[in-house]
C-alpha cells in the first residue's frame, strides 16, 4: 500500500500529461490546461505526502522505544528534516546545473581547452547534492541514536 502512495503522483503525472496532450490537440487554452494539471498534481502529491506521514507516525507510535520515551515528535521531525535536506539540495543542484552546463557547452564549442574549467562548475553543482546526502545521512544516524538503536 505504501508503494502505491509513493508512486501515485508519478502515475497521475503520466495520465494527466496524456490528457493534457489530448486537450491541447482539441484546441483548449494551453495556459488553463497547464495550470489545471499543476494544481491537480500538487493536490495528489500533498495527499500522498500526508498519507505517508500518517504511516510514519503510526509506525513510530507502534515502536515501544519511541513512544515510551516520549520521542515520537522529534523522531517524526527528524525524518522530515532528513528528507528536506536531500530534496532541497537536489533542487538547488538542478538550478545550479541548469545554468552552468549550457554555459560550459557553449564555451567548449568555441575552445576545446576550456573543458577542465567548465567541469569545475559542474562538479560544484553536483557537490551540493553530495552535501545534502551527507547531512541527510547524519540526521538519520542521529535518529537511530535518539530511539536507542545501535
Amino acid at each position: 500500500m505504501l508503494s502505491i502512495l509513493i508512486f501515485s503522483p508519478v502515475i497521475f503525472l503520466v495520465v494527466s500529461f496524456s490528457l493534457l496532450w489530448f486537450l491541447v490537440k482539441k484546441g483548449f487554452n494551453k495556459k488553463f490546461v497547464y495550470i489545471a494539471q499543476f494544481c491537480s498534481f500538487v493536490g495528489v502529491s500533498v495527499f500522498a505526502l500526508v498519507s505517508i506521514a500518517n504511516k510514519v507516525v503510526m509506525a513510530a507510535e507502534s515502536s515501544s522505544d519511541v513512544v515510551s520515551s516520549g520521542k515520537a515528535m522529534p523522531f517524526a521531525i527528524g525524518l522530515i528534516a532528513s528528507s528536506l535536506a536531500l530534496g532541497l539540495a537536489a533542487i538547488a543542484a538542478g538550478i545550479a546545473l541548469s545554468s552552468a552546463i549550457p554555459a560550459a557547452i557553449a564555451a567548449m564549442s568555441e575552445n576545446e581547452k576550456t573543458f577542465g574549467k567548465s567541469m569545475v562548475f559542474a562538479i560544484f553543482g553536483e557537490a551540493i547534492v553530495l552535501y545534502g546526502f551527507i547531512i541527510s545521512f547524519l540526521i538519520l544516524n542521529n535518529l537511530k541514536l535518539l530511539v536507542g538503536g545501535a
